[in-house]
């Protein structure tokens, strides 16, 4: 595939200059105009000219390579075996109601195996990085690992699960969480600040960068893929976490 670091450097940079708009509307909630599509899934002007930014960034360095993206969807170009995954705003609905929980997520697919990711926190200015084979930093030098913790009693969990769901995580012990940005969420877990990510009926988009990131700072992550393209996925920082987790949640068996 040539140099990742080179295609990290472009996604980069494509994910700051979105944030700029990005922080500015975030400023100005007021006055963006919002459409909804679906139930509490809102999309914003924020959220077309952000990945409007960000696909011309990345079709400029690279217009040969494909793409999938939350809006604009599925986009095939000359190099198919090649995509770039992004979602502009990870947390629209935080981002809407003035909640600082939110991120812009670009991954590189090669021949669906993910290959190099970002998130960015605008609000924070953190940019969390992996590269295949490489390790997950938050900057260009800062190496993350995941956390040391093993018990489900003393964990922090991020979830994104219907209520009747979260039933089976509270009963582990663990401590749950619910933020709003799958993104988000799984560069913690691999920041080491939640040991779980729980997520079900979420797309590639939301997750495909985290993926990346809990695994290259030595977490493990089980997913299931659905026929209409969604996901249900367990990130854990250690096995015996997610096989704990597993067991408790009958909706993740039989999955990958």
């Amino acid at each position: 595939m040539g140099d990742k670091a080179a295609y990290l450097n472009i996604m980069r940079k494509a994910a700051e200059k979105a944030s700029v708009s990005i922080i500015r509307d975030f400023g100005e909630l007021e006055k963006l105009q919002v459409s909804k599509k679906g139930f509490q899934n809102f999309v914003t002007n924020a959220d077309r000219r952000a990945e409007e930014t960000i696909v011309y960034s990345l079709a400029k360095a690279h217009p040969d390579i494909s793409f999938i993206c939350e809006e604009r969807g599925e986009e095939l170009n000359s190099r198919a075996d090649l995509v770039w995954i992004v979602d502009p705003i990870d947390g629209t609905t935080n981002f809407m109601r003035g909640v600082s929980y939110f991120a812009i997520s670009i991954a590189l697919s090669e021949r669906t195996d993910i290959v190099a990711g970002i998130t960015l926190d605008p609000i924070r200015n953190e940019c969390f990085i992996a590269e295949k084979g490489s390790g997950a930093f938050v900057g260009s030098r800062n190496r993350i690992r995941v956390s040391g913790r093993t018990n489900t009693n003393e964990s922090l969990m991020a979830v994104h699960l219907p209520s009747h769901l979260e039933a089976s995580i509270v009963k582990t012990g663990a401590i749950i969480r619910k933020m709003g940005s799958i993104a988000l969420d799984l560069a913690h877990v691999a920041a080491g600040r939640y040991e779980a990510s729980i997520c079900k009926n979420v797309m590639i988009w939301d997750i495909a960068t985290g993926i990346l990131l809990v695994q290259e700072a030595g977490g493990f992550v089980k997913y299931k893929k659905y026929t209409d393209g969604s996901y249900d996925i367990i990130a854990a920082s250690s096995l015996e976490i997610l096989n704990n987790l597993c067991d408790c949640c009958e909706w993740m068996k039989s999955s990958s």
